[in-house]
């Protein structure tokens, strides 16, 4: 196996910092780096983190700034059970230039009708100087829209509007290495697969009788009713989870995950319900002043459920076992189409222009930039440290560059004098790119930038270990002692003055802080190889190999 470039290849990688975090933040290296903690409880397992506030920031290190290879290494165990995202492990980053890297656990819901990830590890690199590659999928079974992404058990699926075969909703599995798509199968006969999300380790669709004429498209003549949620057995067989208690119950218009329930929200009816593994429901009703409120869109956010209205409903969010509440809206919004989580906090876009809007608690929402003049946001991603927004009427996407400024990067429908809504309805974070689903091509398109090694199978409950390496060349992502993905990296495309005075911190990332409990740090000042990551598992080293 080839050595790590450390220098004397005779020498061991040398550990600069250890803080176990047992009781306090205190280097136990010998070298006297010692942390400072905020919003921190100590207990036997390890330093809880509170999903909302909780840092540990250790000192400024002159290794981490991309000029040299460095390894981290942590324990850690997701929290996530109450409506908190998992958020950011570790990170060096500048929220002001979004640049720097970080290793952190993607959760994004309310993209949309869906949850595109559950728990993927991630340690990426952004940078002010990378260049966007975009690449065409095609359209799986000659779909009209992309309704739905999930990454789930290392492959992305999709769900399909009106498959020109049939005009039944399907989900798809893309093969990369064939540039394909494999038919997953339609869970029933209804026109439109909405909805997908990952829920106690299995993949679960929400499926819908769409109106199209809502997109100013002809209507599909398949009128079967939707309303059903399936969960997938594989190949292309999928079986009958629940069917939504409303009357003319037709549409599944969105799923996700809160406080260990699989919530399921009707589109075209109101209503929305929460599901255990075995399929049993309580009913959370609807938001507004009557329980009628139609709506759009759900996510997870710092304890609470938020749900986006239509009807210049606005926002609402609630706990299980507490009622709606109301927290506000704007002037100009009719349709609340979209939530992101973007540097701690919460932001929604909005139609009948394609603004975002940032929560500032009770009712209050402020302005965070307008997309040219779009009339609506809908898929929108965090992406290695950055946020996208994907659009209608023009079907672009938009990159954040701070200070309300928005950049139009992408047109991924051409336009068409005869098509008036052309939309970038989805997104996912997949295989160290971004991916976007659009209307009415019914395309998929990835994107890639700065480097990015993505874990796409989900982290189970309980403990890990995240060991992360930089060698100038690559970023490498070990779980559990085992390599789990690997980004090449171009040294000299990082700024290190962009990093210039960031301390290392723990238990926060681009997207947001970390809720659950850390332990065990180390820092390298050198990149690890495989077996001296195995062996921190107890995995004994590869025949042949020496250190």
């Amino acid at each position: 196996m080839e050595k790590p470039h450390n220098g004397d290849k005779g020498k061991p990688v040398q550990r600069i910092g250890y803080w176990p975090l047992s009781a306090d933040c205190r280097d136990a290296s010998g070298h006297g780096r010692h942390g400072e903690a905020s919003e921190i409880v100590f207990g036997g397992e390890g330093a809880l983190f509170n999903g909302i506030s909780s840092t540990v920031t250790l000192p400024v290190f002159a290794e981490t700034d991309g000029q040299q290879p460095f390894s981290l290494s942590m324990q850690f165990q997701i929290n996530d059970r109450k409506g908190f995202l998992p958020g950011g492990l570790a990170n060096v980053y500048s929220e002001k230039r979004m640049e720097g890297w970080h290793l952190s656990v993607l959760t994004q819901a309310g993209v949309t009708s869906t949850q595109p990830n559950w728990r993927n590890l991630q340690f990426g690199w952004s940078t002010a100087r990378g260049e966007e590659k975009w690449r065409d999928w095609g359209s799986p079974g000659e779909g009209r829209m992309i309704s739905a992404m999930c990454v789930f058990n290392g492959h992305l699926y999709v769900g399909t509007f009106d498959n020109a075969a049939d005009h039944r909703g399907r989900v798809f599995r893309l093969d990369e290495a064939a540039s394909a798509w494999i038919d997953c199968g339609h869970p029933d006969d209804s026109n439109a697969v909405y909805a997908l999300a990952e829920f106690k380790g299995r993949l679960y669709a929400g499926t819908m009788r769409y109106r199209a004429s809502g997109s100013a498209l002809p209507e599909s003549p398949n009128l079967e009713p939707g309303g059903r949620i399936y969960r997938y057995t594989g190949g292309r067989t999928w079986e009958l989870f629940a069917e939504l208690p409303v009357p003319d119950n037709d549409s599944v218009g969105a799923l996700t995950v809160y406080d260990d329930r699989l919530i399921a929200m009707s589109f075209y009816p109101h209503g929305v319900f929460a599901y255990d593994e075995y399929g049993n429901c309580e009913i959370l009703g609807a938001p507004g002043p009557e329980g009628r409120t139609r709506t759009f869109n759900m996510a997870p956010y710092q304890g609470d459920l938020y749900i986006g209205c239509n009807e210049k409903g606005g926002v609402y969010r609630r706990k299980l076992d507490e009622p709606w509440t109301y927290c506000g809206n704007v002037p100009q919004c009719s349709q609340v189409y979209c939530f992101s989580i973007f540097h701690n906090q919460l932001l929604m876009g909005i139609w009948n222009e394609a603004r975002m809007l940032r929560y500032e608690g009770g009712t209050e929402w402020s302005d965070f930039g307008l997309m040219d003049d779009e009339l609506e946001v809908m898929g929108v991603s965090v992406f290695n440290g950055k946020l996208y927004g994907g659009t209608l009427p023009g079907g672009y996407v938009f990159r954040y560059n701070g200070e309300r400024n928005w950049e139009r990067i992408a047109v991924l429908e051409e336009p068409d004098p005869n098509v008036r809504y052309r939309r970038v309805w989805s997104m996912a974070v997949f295989n160290g790119k971004l991916f976007a689903g659009t209307l009415p091509s019914g395309k998929v398109w990835s994107m890639s930038r700065d480097p990015l090694a993505t874990h796409d199978t989900s982290l189970t409950d309980g403990w890990h270990r995240a060991v992360v390496t930089y060698d100038k060349t690559r970023l490498s992502l070990y779980v559990d002692g085992q390599l789990v993905s690997e980004a090449a990296c171009d040294h000299q495309l990082i700024d290190s003055s962009a990093l210039a005075g960031l301390p290392l911190t723990i238990g926060k990332g681009p997207q947001c802080h970390f809720s659950g409990t850390i332990r065990e740090i180390e820092l390298f000042a050198g990149a690890l190889n495989s077996n001296e990551v195995a062996l921190m598992e107890g995995i004994p080293a590869k025949q042949g190999d020496e250190f």
